[in-house]
Protein backbone atom coordinates (compact mmCIF):
# COMPACT_ATOMS: atom_id res chain seq x y z
CA UNK A 1 0.00 0.00 0.00
CA UNK A 2 1.26 3.68 -0.95
CA UNK A 3 2.00 6.71 0.83
CA UNK A 4 -0.67 8.60 0.46
CA UNK A 5 1.05 12.31 -0.14
CA UNK A 6 -2.20 14.56 -0.49
CA UNK A 7 -3.43 12.94 2.14
CA UNK A 8 -0.12 13.36 4.70
CA UNK A 9 -0.26 17.34 3.53
CA UNK A 10 -3.91 17.81 4.31
CA UNK A 11 -3.70 16.08 7.59
CA UNK A 12 -0.63 18.36 8.33
CA UNK A 13 -2.46 21.23 6.80
CA UNK A 14 -5.76 20.95 9.17
CA UNK A 15 -3.04 20.50 12.40
CA UNK A 16 -1.52 23.46 11.47
CA UNK A 17 -4.91 25.67 10.80
CA UNK A 18 -6.58 24.12 14.37
CA UNK A 19 -3.31 24.84 16.24
CA UNK A 20 -3.65 28.57 14.83
CA UNK A 21 -7.03 29.06 15.43
CA UNK A 22 -6.81 27.50 19.16
CA UNK A 23 -3.82 29.54 19.66
CA UNK A 24 -5.60 33.16 18.02
CA UNK A 25 -8.74 31.66 20.41
CA UNK A 26 -6.50 31.56 23.63
CA UNK A 27 -5.65 35.23 23.31
CA UNK A 28 -8.63 36.45 22.54
CA UNK A 29 -10.48 34.58 25.27
CA UNK A 30 -7.33 35.40 28.03
CA UNK A 31 -8.98 38.81 28.98
CA UNK A 32 -12.06 37.54 29.81
CA UNK A 33 -10.47 34.37 31.76
CA UNK A 34 -8.44 37.37 33.35
CA UNK A 35 -11.71 39.42 34.42
CA UNK A 36 -13.87 36.69 35.52
CA UNK A 37 -11.19 35.42 38.01
CA UNK A 38 -10.44 38.84 39.44
CA UNK A 39 -14.44 39.55 39.88
CA UNK A 40 -14.10 36.25 42.07
CA UNK A 41 -10.98 36.49 44.14
CA UNK A 42 -10.64 38.31 47.60
CA UNK A 43 -9.12 41.89 47.16
CA UNK A 44 -5.72 40.81 48.96
CA UNK A 45 -5.47 37.71 45.85
CA UNK A 46 -6.76 39.73 43.19
CA UNK A 47 -2.59 39.37 41.92
CA UNK A 48 -2.60 36.22 42.92
CA UNK A 49 -1.68 34.11 39.44
CA UNK A 50 -3.96 31.08 41.53
CA UNK A 51 -6.08 29.48 38.18
CA UNK A 52 -9.81 29.33 38.64
CA UNK A 53 -10.41 25.89 40.61
CA UNK A 54 -7.54 26.81 42.84
CA UNK A 55 -8.31 29.58 44.48
CA UNK A 56 -11.30 30.03 46.91
CA UNK A 57 -14.16 31.96 45.33
CA UNK A 58 -16.00 34.76 46.86
CA UNK A 59 -18.72 36.88 45.50
CA UNK A 60 -17.79 39.73 48.08
CA UNK A 61 -16.87 42.00 44.75
CA UNK A 62 -20.39 41.62 43.18
CA UNK A 63 -22.41 42.20 46.31
CA UNK A 64 -20.43 45.49 46.87
CA UNK A 65 -21.27 46.66 43.27
CA UNK A 66 -25.10 45.78 43.36
CA UNK A 67 -25.87 46.35 46.88
CA UNK A 68 -23.50 49.07 48.01
CA UNK A 69 -22.90 50.86 45.18
CA UNK A 70 -24.75 52.81 42.13
CA UNK A 71 -23.72 50.98 39.38
CA UNK A 72 -27.40 49.10 39.31
CA UNK A 73 -28.35 52.98 38.16
CA UNK A 74 -26.21 53.35 35.94
CA UNK A 75 -26.16 50.16 34.51
CA UNK A 76 -30.05 50.75 33.84
CA UNK A 77 -29.61 54.21 32.28
CA UNK A 78 -27.02 52.44 29.49
CA UNK A 79 -29.98 49.83 28.74
CA UNK A 80 -32.80 52.59 28.70
CA UNK A 81 -30.68 54.52 26.33
CA UNK A 82 -29.12 51.72 24.38
CA UNK A 83 -33.21 50.60 23.65
CA UNK A 84 -34.08 54.13 23.21
CA UNK A 85 -31.73 54.66 20.58
CA UNK A 86 -31.89 51.14 18.60
CA UNK A 87 -36.09 51.79 18.57
CA UNK A 88 -35.03 55.18 16.62
CA UNK A 89 -32.10 54.41 14.72
CA UNK A 90 -33.50 50.93 13.15
CA UNK A 91 -36.77 51.81 11.97
CA UNK A 92 -35.38 55.22 10.63
CA UNK A 93 -32.29 54.11 9.31
CA UNK A 94 -33.96 51.12 7.45
CA UNK A 95 -36.63 53.60 5.95
CA UNK A 96 -33.90 55.46 4.24
CA UNK A 97 -31.72 52.31 3.60
CA UNK A 98 -34.76 51.27 1.36
CA UNK A 99 -34.76 54.39 0.23
CA UNK A 100 -31.68 54.25 -1.11
CA UNK A 101 -31.94 50.91 -2.50
CA UNK A 102 -34.92 51.33 -4.34
CA UNK A 103 -35.93 55.34 -4.80
CA UNK A 104 -34.40 56.97 -7.73
CA UNK A 105 -32.80 60.28 -7.66
CA UNK A 106 -30.26 62.60 -8.64
CA UNK A 107 -26.96 62.44 -7.31
CA UNK A 108 -28.05 59.46 -4.99
CA UNK A 109 -24.43 58.16 -4.00
CA UNK A 110 -22.97 61.64 -3.61
CA UNK A 111 -25.94 62.00 -0.82
CA UNK A 112 -25.12 58.12 0.45
CA UNK A 113 -21.47 59.56 0.64
CA UNK A 114 -22.16 62.59 2.99
CA UNK A 115 -24.59 60.73 5.11
CA UNK A 116 -21.62 57.72 5.77
CA UNK A 117 -19.06 60.88 6.44
CA UNK A 118 -20.83 61.47 9.77
CA UNK A 119 -19.67 57.95 10.80
CA UNK A 120 -15.95 58.17 9.54
CA UNK A 121 -15.44 61.53 11.27
CA UNK A 122 -13.74 60.64 14.76
CA UNK A 123 -16.33 61.49 17.58
CA UNK A 124 -13.86 64.25 18.96
CA UNK A 125 -14.56 66.33 16.35
CA UNK A 126 -18.71 66.76 16.62
CA UNK A 127 -17.66 66.72 20.55
CA UNK A 128 -17.20 71.14 21.15
CA UNK A 129 -19.98 71.86 19.10
CA UNK A 130 -22.21 69.10 20.61
CA UNK A 131 -21.75 69.81 23.97
CA UNK A 132 -22.30 73.82 23.42
CA UNK A 133 -25.68 72.87 22.01
CA UNK A 134 -26.48 70.78 24.83
CA UNK A 135 -25.52 73.69 26.94
CA UNK A 136 -27.28 76.04 25.34
CA UNK A 137 -30.74 73.60 25.06
CA UNK A 138 -30.10 73.06 29.00
CA UNK A 139 -30.02 69.06 27.90
CA UNK A 140 -26.82 67.94 30.05
CA UNK A 141 -27.05 65.18 32.45
CA UNK A 142 -29.86 64.27 29.91
CA UNK A 143 -30.85 61.04 28.65
CA UNK A 144 -32.45 62.42 25.74
CA UNK A 145 -29.22 63.87 24.69
CA UNK A 146 -27.02 60.92 24.82
CA UNK A 147 -30.20 59.26 22.53
CA UNK A 148 -30.35 62.24 20.14
CA UNK A 149 -26.32 61.52 19.79
CA UNK A 150 -26.20 58.04 19.94
CA UNK A 151 -29.18 58.19 17.20
CA UNK A 152 -26.97 61.12 14.76
CA UNK A 153 -23.63 59.10 15.33
CA UNK A 154 -25.33 55.29 14.72
CA UNK A 155 -27.68 56.28 11.98
CA UNK A 156 -25.33 56.24 8.71
CA UNK A 157 -24.39 52.54 10.14
CA UNK A 158 -27.61 51.51 9.81
CA UNK A 159 -28.33 53.36 6.40
CA UNK A 160 -25.09 51.83 5.08
CA UNK A 161 -26.09 48.06 6.56
CA UNK A 162 -29.73 47.92 5.38
CA UNK A 163 -29.40 49.40 1.69
CA UNK A 164 -27.36 46.58 1.32
CA UNK A 165 -29.56 43.84 2.97
CA UNK A 166 -33.00 45.91 0.67
CA UNK A 167 -30.66 45.67 -2.64
CA UNK A 168 -30.43 41.86 -1.96
CA UNK A 169 -34.52 41.54 -1.76
CA UNK A 170 -35.82 40.49 -5.59
CA UNK A 171 -37.49 43.78 -7.27
CA UNK A 172 -39.75 40.94 -8.85
CA UNK A 173 -41.50 40.49 -5.46
CA UNK A 174 -42.25 44.53 -4.90
CA UNK A 175 -43.36 45.11 -8.55
CA UNK A 176 -45.54 42.02 -8.61
CA UNK A 177 -47.27 43.50 -5.37
CA UNK A 178 -47.23 46.86 -6.95
CA UNK A 179 -49.92 45.22 -9.65
CA UNK A 180 -52.18 44.06 -6.92
CA UNK A 181 -52.15 47.85 -5.89
CA UNK A 182 -50.02 47.63 -2.94
CA UNK A 183 -48.30 51.09 -2.18
CA UNK A 184 -44.27 51.65 -1.66
CA UNK A 185 -44.79 52.27 1.68
CA UNK A 186 -46.95 48.63 1.70
CA UNK A 187 -44.02 46.96 0.31
CA UNK A 188 -41.15 47.86 2.60
CA UNK A 189 -43.46 46.86 5.57
CA UNK A 190 -45.18 43.98 3.92
CA UNK A 191 -42.30 41.97 1.89
CA UNK A 192 -38.52 44.05 2.13
CA UNK A 193 -38.86 44.19 6.15
CA UNK A 194 -39.71 40.36 6.68
CA UNK A 195 -37.38 39.33 3.61
CA UNK A 196 -34.48 41.23 5.14
CA UNK A 197 -35.64 40.52 8.74
CA UNK A 198 -32.06 39.04 9.66
CA UNK A 199 -29.55 41.63 8.65
CA UNK A 200 -32.07 44.42 10.03
CA UNK A 201 -31.41 42.33 13.52
CA UNK A 202 -27.63 41.57 12.88
CA UNK A 203 -27.83 45.75 12.54
CA UNK A 204 -29.59 46.66 15.32
CA UNK A 205 -27.34 44.20 17.47
CA UNK A 206 -24.57 46.19 16.14
CA UNK A 207 -26.12 49.95 17.20
CA UNK A 208 -27.14 48.27 20.58
CA UNK A 209 -23.47 47.25 21.15
CA UNK A 210 -21.78 50.21 20.49
CA UNK A 211 -23.99 52.62 22.25
CA UNK A 212 -23.88 50.39 25.34
CA UNK A 213 -19.96 50.81 25.61
CA UNK A 214 -19.55 54.06 24.16
CA UNK A 215 -17.77 55.94 26.78
CA UNK A 216 -16.56 59.37 25.25
CA UNK A 217 -19.69 61.34 24.45
CA UNK A 218 -21.44 59.80 27.85
CA UNK A 219 -18.00 61.45 30.43
CA UNK A 220 -18.49 64.65 28.62
CA UNK A 221 -22.23 64.94 28.68
CA UNK A 222 -23.18 63.08 31.96
CA UNK A 223 -22.60 63.93 35.78
CA UNK A 224 -24.66 61.85 37.58
CA UNK A 225 -28.36 61.22 36.70
CA UNK A 226 -27.91 59.89 33.45
CA UNK A 227 -24.41 58.32 33.79
CA UNK A 228 -24.31 55.28 32.51
CA UNK A 229 -22.15 52.25 33.15
CA UNK A 230 -19.37 52.71 31.40
CA UNK A 231 -18.45 56.25 32.74
CA UNK A 232 -19.44 55.08 36.25
CA UNK A 233 -15.66 52.49 35.74
CA UNK A 234 -13.86 55.41 36.12
CA UNK A 235 -14.78 55.57 39.58
CA UNK A 236 -13.27 52.77 40.51
CA UNK A 237 -10.07 54.31 40.09
CA UNK A 238 -8.81 56.48 43.21
CA UNK A 239 -5.63 58.30 43.23
CA UNK A 240 -4.14 56.03 45.77
CA UNK A 241 -5.57 53.02 44.96
CA UNK A 242 -7.65 51.15 42.19
CA UNK A 243 -10.30 48.61 43.11
CA UNK A 244 -9.77 45.89 40.78
CA UNK A 245 -12.10 43.12 42.09
CA UNK A 246 -14.92 45.68 41.97
CA UNK A 247 -13.85 47.25 38.35
CA UNK A 248 -13.14 43.98 37.14
CA UNK A 249 -16.70 42.09 38.16
CA UNK A 250 -18.60 45.36 37.49
CA UNK A 251 -16.93 44.81 33.79
CA UNK A 252 -18.37 41.34 33.94
CA UNK A 253 -21.76 42.48 34.68
CA UNK A 254 -21.95 45.18 32.09
CA UNK A 255 -20.44 42.79 29.60
CA UNK A 256 -23.37 39.76 29.87
CA UNK A 257 -26.38 41.78 28.44
CA UNK A 258 -24.62 42.52 25.23
CA UNK A 259 -23.76 38.73 24.93
CA UNK A 260 -27.32 37.70 25.90
CA UNK A 261 -29.00 39.66 23.74
CA UNK A 262 -26.47 38.81 20.65
CA UNK A 263 -27.31 35.08 22.03
CA UNK A 264 -30.85 35.54 22.23
CA UNK A 265 -30.97 36.62 18.41
CA UNK A 266 -28.39 34.46 16.67
CA UNK A 267 -30.46 32.40 14.43
CA UNK A 268 -31.30 36.15 13.03
CA UNK A 269 -27.86 37.02 11.94
CA UNK A 270 -27.67 34.43 9.50
CA UNK A 271 -27.87 36.26 5.86
CA UNK A 272 -29.06 35.39 2.84
CA UNK A 273 -33.20 34.52 3.79
CA UNK A 274 -33.71 35.43 -0.30
CA UNK A 275 -31.83 33.09 -1.63
CA UNK A 276 -33.73 30.91 -3.89
CA UNK A 277 -37.17 33.12 -3.39
CA UNK A 278 -37.44 34.14 -6.98
CA UNK A 279 -35.69 32.22 -9.59
CA UNK A 280 -34.28 33.87 -13.10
Amino acid sequence: MGFDLSKSEKTIKNILVYSFLTFFSVICLFPLYWLLTTSLKPSLDVFSPAMLGTFKITFENYEQVLFHDKFPNYLLNSAIISLATVLVSVPVGSMAGYAFARVKMKKKETWFFIILTTRMAPAVTFAVPIYLMMVKLNLVDNKFSLICIYTFTNLALCIWLTRSFFEEVPKEIEEAAKMDGVSSFGCFLRFAVPIAGGGIVATAILIFIFTWNEFFFASILTQNSAKTFTVHLTSFFGSRRILWGELASASVIGSMMPILFALATKKYIVRGLTMGAVKG
